[in-house]
């Protein structure tokens, strides 16, 4: 028999990031109100990764802290809730779990590929996994799923579009019907320890990386190659690194500026919580930074190549219709696609000649990293 199961009583709101977003949001329904950057601060802040290997089309530029698993834990944790992660290789398993967590009263936050996410309107060979939702009612009969994500408003999906976003089996990060149980508690525990050992966990990971591609290391390095990939990419590769570069930094669910503004904003909210003033100061390096990483992104795409600043007005505005969710708002972000798609061949013949604005992103990574390091080194002395 067909089942309908419907959840009512969440609060529309605007995410920034898809973790902290959809943790927000279960939080918010049990009465538990936390601000998106606080929980964001919570589960280790930011980071840098710079990542490339050769079967690889281009290279991943990440801002993020903590990684998989670690980030909705620390979050959980900190806050004094309990999480366990299920996962599972069956749909038919994979579905029974998020059924029985919708019967007992609980939206399921969940992890999928956003290529089989209608929604997102991206093409189907654009891969991502470990983007994270809510699932907060079904039915069977009308072949509907009820989903919040980042948007405003909620939207739907079919029950096989949802198996196949969270059974996709491509990398990176496949997803494996991921969800989350959580244990919710009666009241947010005392924040003070967790926020000091967040930010601890923030400093070492900057400061003192394992590898040279990460933290203020990662940055240094990346400063280095940028001005080589017309090199090392050719073509659409070329073309891909640029784009892809300014969607990590800008409108891939990092806030902007690669999750500085979040982070920043964390930072002075910490600095009321556990009363240390000085987090304020570092607070606005924070701000410095997020500038700066903003100008890293438009350099990527910079006025200078006509091509590239329309196809960067195109990706903010369809961010916009995305976060806005409004009537028309996939319609309108299809007609975005192919207005994509067809500056595509002419960005690429752009790219024969050669990208010199690159020389002008590197001194601003280098001003970052200056930024960043000043930050990290009173960060560490502060707490």
């Amino acid at each position: 028999m067909a089942e309908r199961i419907m959840l009512e009583g969440f609060k529309p709101f605007i995410g920034k990031h898809c973790e902290t977003t959809a943790l927000k949001r279960v939080l918010d329904y049990h009465g538990l109100s936390l601000s998106e950057e606080m929980l964001f601060g919570l589960s280790g802040g930011i980071g840098f990764i710079y990542w490339y290997v050769k079967m690889m089309p281009s290279p991943f530029v990440g801002g993020r802290g903590a990684k998989g698993a670690d980030f909705p834990t620390n979050i959980c944790r900190r806050i004094g809730a309990g999480v366990t992660i299920s996962e599972t290789s069956s749909s038919k398993k994979g579905y029974e779990e998020l059924k029985a967590l919708l019967g007992a009263g609980e939206a399921a936050v969940v992890y999928g590929d956003m290529a089989y996410l209608p929604y997102f309107a991206i093409p189907e060979v654009t891969h991502f996994g470990g983007h994270v939702f809510v699932v907060f009612g079904l039915d069977e009969a009308r072949d509907e799923v009820y989903i919040y994500d980042r948007g405003r408003n909620p939207v739907t999906v079919s029950i096989a579009d949802l198996a196949r976003a969270r059974g996709s089996k491509f990398p990176p990060f496949p997803p494996k019907h991921r969800l989350l149980k959580i244990s919710y508690p009666s009241a947010v525990a005392d924040l003070g320890s967790g926020i000091k050992e967040s930010i601890r966990e923030c400093c070492q990971g900057m400061l003192k990386p394992p590898i040279k591609n990460i933290g203020l290391a990662g940055m240094e390095k990346w400063s280095k190659l940028v001005v080589k990939w017309p090199d090392q990419f050719k073509g659409i590769n070329l073309l891909g690194a640029l784009i892809n570069g300014f969607i990590y930094i800008e409108t891939g669910g990092t806030g902007g500026s690669a999750f500085r503004s979040m982070y920043a904003r964390f930072l002075e909210e910490a600095s009321s919580v556990i009363d240390q003033p000085a987090l304020r100061e570092v607070a606005e390096m924070m701000r410095e930074s997020a500038k700066v990483w903003s100008e890293i992104a438009s350099g990527l795409m910079p006025d200078s190549r006509p091509n590239l600043k329309r196809m960067r007005e195109l990706m903010w505005e369809k961010d916009r219709l995305f976060e806005e969710q409004g009537p028309g708002a996939l319609v309108a972000m299809r007609q975005i696609n192919v207005e994509l798609d067809n500056l595509m061949g002419q960005a690429v013949k752009d790219l024969e000649k050669t990208p010199e604005f690159l020389s002008d992103v590197q001194p601003s990574i280098v001003k970052c990293l200056q930024i960043e390091r000043k930050a990290f080194e009173a960060l560490s002395t502060i707490i």
